[in-house]
């Protein structure tokens, strides 16, 4: 079984820095012509592609969101779970999914789980039995919305306001020089 080709493997073929290859592959004015074919090349060969966790580390976003729903077999859930990946989609967003079960520990461990993948923003339907409103703010500090599904902010037995909201915060966020 091969491996994923790294940046690491170009510059072994090389036998140049990492980082040269790095600022080669982006096109980089500090690296030659002649260098960045060369690096070029061997990228092509090894059929490399960047690594997006890299990518979006250094971005400080990964375009994913979460989605904590309490049980998609119920059809309002399972509807907008639909709706949210496709508005999502269209956004150039990835979902990460899970169902709490209506078990308000589980759903903890969710978010906790949804806060260390470094998700951009959470849409959640909480449990009929949280309480704790307060597990929200932790992710105030972390500048992660995170946007509530109820009852109150559905139109028609449609997500689409939670679901706009979330992405409205997300898009104000990316403004260039924003420091919120």
């Amino acid at each position: 079984m091969e491996k994923i080709p790294t940046i690491k493997d170009i510059a072994r073929r090389l036998n140049i820095d990492p980082s040269t290859v790095s600022r080669a592959l982006r096109g980089h004015p500090s690296i030659g012509l002649v260098t960045t074919m060369r690096v070029n090349k061997i990228a092509k060969e090894l059929n490399y592609h960047p690594n997006q966790n890299a990518v979006f580390l250094k971005q400080g976003k990964t375009f994913t969101i979460g989605i904590v729903l309490p049980d998609i077999s119920e059809a309002f859930y399972c509807t907008a779970l639909s709706e949210i990946e496709c508005y999502s989609h269209r956004k150039n967003y990835n979902v990460i999914f899970a169902q709490s079960f209506e078990d308000p520990e589980r759903e903890k461990q969710i978010l906790n789980n949804m806060k260390n993948h470094r998700v951009d923003g959470i849409l959640i339907a909480v449990t009929k039995s949280t309480e704790d409103a307060g597990q929200f703010e932790e992710f105030k500090r972390y500048n992660i919305p995170v946007v509530v599904l109820d009852n109150r902010n559905i139109v028609a037995d449609k997500p689409y306001p939670a679901i706009e909201h979330l992405f409205s915060i997300l898009e104000f966020q990316q403004l260039p020089g924003l420091k919120v």
